[in-house]
């Protein structure tokens, strides 16, 4: 695996990563601002958003958040705002992945342990998916049932957004020392 990582890290170039950015954008737009996405489900729900946006939280809260929601909100996550979501944590998943790849080539770090890093954003998007699948799941079960799906999917909640910070600071470490490594390289003789 950590030849993999090191192989996929020396083929990718800064193009690659600001082409990986655009999918990222037109997913988020499509999520949060198209009219016909999150605009829908919180004018079918009177205001009610989605489980995604929260960092934890209960089975009583999503069953709250299902009753907003009613018949119609339902609808509107299963055919909209699942594939919209499930296309935009692909997406992020695969930027995280290739800034890290990049930063990691750029850094030029030594021992082969540093290659697993990629694995934190694709851990990221997997709890995102994981979350997501849950909360599609426990969507479908009547009122009051599904409390153990609703469990699972605050867990993945939290372990989304744990690895989603995570995957930032790996991101904000791997620019400082592009950066040191850089300056350290013009201060050579």
């Amino acid at each position: 695996m950590i030849y993999f990582f090191q192989s996929l890290s020396l083929k990718v170039r800064m193009l690659a990563v600001i082409l990986s950015l655009f999918p990222v954008l037109v997913f988020q737009w499509l999520l949060t601002q198209a009219p016909w996405a999150l605009a829908n489900l919180k004018a079918v729900s009177h205001g009610a958003g989605m489980p995604d946006q929260w960092f934890c939280y209960s089975p009583e809260a999503l069953h709250q958040l299902f009753t907003l929601w009613g018949k119609a909100g339902r609808s509107v996550y299963w055919t909209i705002l699942w594939p919209t979501d499930l296309g935009f944590l692909l997406s992020y998943g695969f930027f995280l992945t290739t800034t890290s790849l990049y930063l990691l080539k750029k850094a030029n770090l030594a021992g082969p342990w540093w290659y697993f890093i990629p694995l934190v954003p694709l851990s990221a998007s997997t709890a995102d998916f994981l979350e997501n699948a849950a909360v599609g799941a426990a969507s479908l079960l009547p009122l009051g049932g599904g409390d153990g799906l609703a469990w699972v999917a605050a867990t993945f909640s939290v372990m989304k957004w744990v690895l989603i910070g995570a995957t930032i600071v790996v991101i904000l470490v791997g620019t400082v020392c592009v950066w040191v490594r850089g300056l350290l390289r013009r201060l050579e003789p």
